[in-house]
Protein backbone atom coordinates (compact mmCIF):
# COMPACT_ATOMS: atom_id res chain seq x y z
CA UNK A 1 0.00 0.00 0.00
CA UNK A 2 1.48 3.45 -1.34
CA UNK A 3 0.52 6.76 -2.03
CA UNK A 4 1.77 5.81 -5.56
CA UNK A 5 -1.10 3.53 -5.30
CA UNK A 6 -3.64 6.32 -4.77
CA UNK A 7 -2.16 8.45 -7.65
CA UNK A 8 -2.36 5.85 -10.20
CA UNK A 9 -6.02 5.29 -9.16
CA UNK A 10 -7.11 8.67 -9.64
CA UNK A 11 -4.85 9.22 -12.79
CA UNK A 12 -6.93 6.17 -14.16
CA UNK A 13 -9.99 7.97 -13.54
CA UNK A 14 -8.64 11.16 -14.46
CA UNK A 15 -8.16 9.48 -18.07
CA UNK A 16 -11.20 7.96 -17.68
CA UNK A 17 -10.60 4.32 -16.84
CA UNK A 18 -11.18 2.28 -14.73
CA UNK A 19 -8.31 1.63 -12.13
CA UNK A 20 -6.93 -1.93 -10.98
CA UNK A 21 -9.27 -2.79 -7.87
CA UNK A 22 -6.56 -4.06 -6.31
CA UNK A 23 -4.32 -0.76 -6.51
CA UNK A 24 -7.10 1.14 -6.01
CA UNK A 25 -8.11 -0.54 -2.45
CA UNK A 26 -4.38 -0.09 -1.62
CA UNK A 27 -4.48 3.53 -2.62
CA UNK A 28 -7.20 4.07 -0.49
CA UNK A 29 -5.54 2.64 2.54
CA UNK A 30 -2.71 4.43 2.00
CA UNK A 31 -4.42 7.74 1.98
CA UNK A 32 -6.42 6.54 5.44
CA UNK A 33 -2.42 5.56 6.81
CA UNK A 34 -1.38 8.80 5.98
CA UNK A 35 -3.76 10.62 7.66
CA UNK A 36 -4.78 13.22 5.21
CA UNK A 37 -7.16 14.80 7.63
CA UNK A 38 -4.19 16.15 9.66
CA UNK A 39 -3.66 17.77 6.72
CA UNK A 40 -6.60 19.89 6.07
CA UNK A 41 -5.50 20.51 2.42
CA UNK A 42 -8.88 19.73 0.10
CA UNK A 43 -7.27 18.35 -2.77
CA UNK A 44 -6.67 15.54 -0.14
CA UNK A 45 -9.58 15.13 1.23
CA UNK A 46 -11.38 15.09 -2.08
CA UNK A 47 -8.96 12.19 -3.13
CA UNK A 48 -9.72 10.56 -0.23
CA UNK A 49 -13.27 10.43 -0.31
CA UNK A 50 -13.19 9.78 -4.45
CA UNK A 51 -11.09 6.38 -3.96
CA UNK A 52 -13.18 5.36 -0.68
CA UNK A 53 -16.76 6.34 -3.05
CA UNK A 54 -14.79 3.61 -6.00
CA UNK A 55 -13.59 1.57 -3.66
CA UNK A 56 -16.82 0.83 -1.64
CA UNK A 57 -18.41 0.33 -5.20
CA UNK A 58 -20.10 3.73 -5.99
CA UNK A 59 -19.78 5.64 -9.27
CA UNK A 60 -17.93 9.02 -10.33
CA UNK A 61 -18.40 11.61 -12.72
CA UNK A 62 -16.11 11.45 -15.36
CA UNK A 63 -17.02 14.36 -17.12
CA UNK A 64 -14.14 16.78 -18.33
CA UNK A 65 -14.66 18.89 -15.15
CA UNK A 66 -14.74 15.14 -12.69
CA UNK A 67 -11.68 14.27 -15.04
CA UNK A 68 -10.52 17.60 -14.03
CA UNK A 69 -10.59 17.16 -10.52
CA UNK A 70 -9.09 13.83 -10.66
CA UNK A 71 -5.82 14.51 -12.08
CA UNK A 72 -5.68 17.83 -9.69
CA UNK A 73 -5.69 15.22 -6.58
CA UNK A 74 -3.43 13.15 -8.78
CA UNK A 75 -0.74 15.75 -8.50
CA UNK A 76 -1.92 16.55 -4.57
CA UNK A 77 -1.04 13.23 -3.53
CA UNK A 78 1.94 12.88 -5.87
CA UNK A 79 3.13 16.22 -3.58
CA UNK A 80 3.32 13.73 -0.50
CA UNK A 81 5.75 11.22 -2.04
CA UNK A 82 8.04 13.41 -2.39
Amino acid sequence: MTLLDAAYALEELAAGRTPDRARLLAGALALDRAGVEEFADRDLLGAAAELHLVAGGGTVNLTKQGRTRAKDWAAAVRRLTG
